[in-house]
């Protein structure tokens, strides 16, 4: 059996300090063998949070798997946010994580969705790169004995219905499919503030995601929240975590087959 943790959009310089005071003593007691953070870590991007962000991060029990969102580029300096977008993020965060995480039953691999800055009006949208997303294939393919196998990523690859935010990822739905032919089993994703989990995608692809919500004030009328997923040779576990009457309750697990999710897409 292995514990993960997810987490995304911790927003720090809007945390929600409350429930951050004792998330250690929840998590500790769930036994994650691996943490993974969607992105969005810090608010602004500012030097500040990614400190406060780092001295988290490596207060957390276990390996990390980690990736960048669109607020961890630097909201105010316009050279460094066009130049160098993720400096801050590799200085003080990059190094605090891990590559990939495998075991007997889950791969793990990050893909950064987030830019910068782009061609067009609203710069917190996320792109796939092609030539990434192949290599991040290739890495979850040669993990030889893992029973899932994920990735991770900032922005959802196609928004779930229940998003209050309906945008694109450029090449989102091109990349699930390719994920799906290659046999990768979960998109785990934040950006959205909103829990959710799907079997399939909107667009019936085959693949699983899993979004996380948000453990920032920045919450659309939800909690704070973070998700427990628990894997072993036959099932898939996810559990909502959430913050409510000052502490964290756990919501009804969302158990999944994973024989039932490979199956779908046998030719």
């Amino acid at each position: 059996m292995t514990s993960i943790i997810q987490f995304a959009d911790v927003h720090f310089g809007v945390e929600d300090r409350e429930a951050m005071a004792v998330l250690a003593q929840t998590v500790e007691s769930l036994k994650p063998d691996v943490t993974v953070i969607c992105g969005d870590i810090t608010q602004h991007g500012g030097t500040d949070e990614f400190k406060a962000a780092r001295d988290w991060i490596k207060r957390l029990p276990c390996p990390k798997v980690l990736t960048p969102g669109n607020h961890d580029t630097p909201m105010y300096g316009l050279l460094h946010r066009f130049f160098d977008p993720f400096g801050r993020y590799k200085r003080y965060i990059a190094p605090l994580g891990d590559p990939h995480f495998t075991d007997e039953n889950v791969s793990i691999v990050p893909l950064t969705t987030a830019r910068g800055w782009q061609l067009k009006t609203d710069w917190s949208l996320g792109i796939v790169d092609m030539e990434d997303l192949d290599l991040a294939i290739n890495q979850l393919n040669g993990a030889a004995g893992s029973t899932v196998k994920m990735i991770s990523v900032h922005h959802p690859l196609i928004y779930p219905p229940v998003s209050p935010l309906q945008k694109e990822t450029e090449r989102g739905g091109e990349a699930l499919k390719r994920l799906s032919e290659a046999n990768i089993d979960v998109v785990l994703s934040g950006h959205v503030h909103a829990p959710f989990v799907l079997e399939r995608q909107p667009d019936e692809t085959e693949i699983m995601s899993i979004g996380a919500g948000t453990l920032s004030v920045r919450r659309r009328d939800r909690p704070a929240s973070f998700n427990h997923i628990v894997i072993d040779q036959e099932m898939i576990n996810v559990t909502e975590v959430f913050w409510q009457d000052g502490k964290f309750s756990l919501a009804k697990p969302q158990p999944k087959k994973i024989a039932e999710l490979k199956s779908r897409r046998i030719p």
